[in-house]
């Protein structure tokens, strides 16, 4: 009974209900032990699956360095296929990156970026400097520490005694700036919030500000307005302050680009990436950091006091490395930019259910906001568990999609993610787009009913 409790609380959240169990997949979509297909819209995890499922070029790959070494003493050796993999990583990143490394999770690289912010502050002196911006709706990890440098409200209420409670700023959310506002003064008064929070909290106390390039899971998907990030850049250069991007949604092609932050003329001093820089094939995560960053660890001849059991794994860089190689070969980066065109298109379509606020994205990481109220862009009460509702619909008919909430204040809102493999085509973005058409159709019914 307690074995059997353990593996219902940490594979299924829910433990309500029963799920259905996979027995394999193949490109995009998942088969059940009753032979039923599924359209996997979420990428696994949300952006995991980049290259689809049941590649046998990575069972070989993964085979084949298993039966050389699966990992190693890192303290005392490396080896040719972390060090080739390592060095690739440097070369996917933006220009001026100098030094990578590899972990396990997207929490386990997240958190490394802001020990690595911290340490190159002491290295040059700057011991006061120990705060990390971040941004209200925002997801960066699931251990404490990286919940209380996050803004996810609904993560965060139940660990509050254990936060420090880091500086948190306002979200970019074009979608729900004030009326009054052009999208260029928003744009202004998120810098000066921004900007006044840093000279609140002592300029002299803060390491680093982080953000995902695309607000992903937290929000679904939503980019920021022009000028955004490049004034965020600017504000954070004037004060000494680190810039780091979280791709770990966002990066290896999921928004059209090598990594999220390209889509907007800037480059981070630190990336943290993971879920589709491995595929899923292998659980692996990075980080990347610039030539600025490391200089001083460069000068100083110091070590940079991170490290875990698994980093630098010889088998995470040989499936790191072949998911390179699929990415390049079969032009996946840019079937995610024309396929994201295309699919946010269709989506639009959509528009013409009244509880339809908002589609977004950014390539082939896509959302959509369901509201109460087109006009005021009211949510629903988070007891109508309306996402849930649409996603649970969509598994009933076969697609899996990313229903999320909070996006308005962090409890109430509604949001779907959608972010399938790289590999999509434009027929089955059509039979994503029909099903989700058919969920927001029954789901409408079913609240005129309630509200009768």
């Amino acid at each position: 009974m307690i074995k059997s409790l353990i593996h219902s609380m940490a594979v299924c959240p829910d433990m309500t209900k029963s799920y259905p169990k996979i027995q394999y997949g193949k490109g995009i979509y998942l088969y059940d032990e009753n032979g039923k297909k599924y359209l996997d819209g979420s990428g696994g995890s949300s952006s995991v699956a980049n290259i689809g499922h049941g590649r046998q070029e990575i069972v070989d790959v993964i085979t084949e360095q298993v039966s050389r070494i699966s990992v190693l003493p890192t303290h005392a050796f490396s080896s040719d296929v972390v060090e080739n993999y390592l060095d690739r990583l440097v070369d996917f990143a933006p220009d001026g990156y100098q030094k990578s490394w590899t972990v396990m999770s997207g929490t386990e690289a997240v958190e490394n970026a802001v020990k690595l912010a911290l340490q190159y502050h002491q290295l040059r002196g700057e011991n006061s400097r120990y705060k990390i911006i971040s941004r209200w709706n925002t997801y960066h990890g699931n251990s404490v520490f990286m919940l209380d440098i996050g803004g996810m409200k609904i993560r965060r209420g139940l660990y509050d005694k254990w936060l420090n409670n880091f500086p948190h700023i306002s979200p970019a959310y074009n979608y729900r700036r004030p009326d009054a506002l052009t999208e260029a003064e928003y744009v202004q008064s998120l810098l000066t919030e921004f900007e006044q929070t840093i000279v609140e909290t002592g300029p002299e106390t803060v390491a680093a500000f982080i953000a995902e390039p695309v607000i992903a899971a937290a929000m679904g998907a939503v980019p920021p307005p022009k000028g955004y990030f490049k004034g965020i850049h600017n504000i954070c250069q004037k004060y000494g302050i680190l810039f780091i991007s979280d791709e770990i949604l966002s990066g290896f092609g999921r928004t059209g680009e090598n990594f999220g932050i390209n889509n907007f003329g800037v480059i981070p001093d630190i990336i943290a990436a993971g879920k589709g820089i491995s595929g899923g094939y292998f659980p692996l995560s990075a980080v990347m950091a610039s030539e600025k960053v490391i200089q001083p660890f460069t000068d100083t001849k110091t070590a940079f006091l991170g490290g875990h059991t698994f980093a630098c794994n010889p088998v995470g860089a040989a499936v790191g490395n072949a998911v390179l190689d699929i990415l390049e070969r079969e032009k996946l980066i840019q079937n995610s930019k024309n396929m994201g065109e295309i699919f946010r298109a269709k989506l639009r379509s959509l528009y013409e259910f009244d509880i339809v606020g908002d589609v977004r994205g950014v390539g082939l990481q896509c959302g959509i906001e369901l509201v109460k109220d087109k006009i005021t862009k009211a949510p629903f009460a988070p007891e109508f568990g309306l996402s849930k509702r649409i996603g649970e619909k969509a598994i009933e008919k076969g697609v899996v999609l990313y229903p999320g909430r909070g996006s308005v204040d962090g409890i109430a809102g509604d949001h779907i993610l959608m972010t399938p493999a790289l590999t999509i085509n434009e027929e089955q973005l059509d039979e994503m787009v029909a099903v989700v058409k058919e969920c927001l159709e029954e789901v409408t019914m079913e609240l005129k009913k309630e509200t009768v």
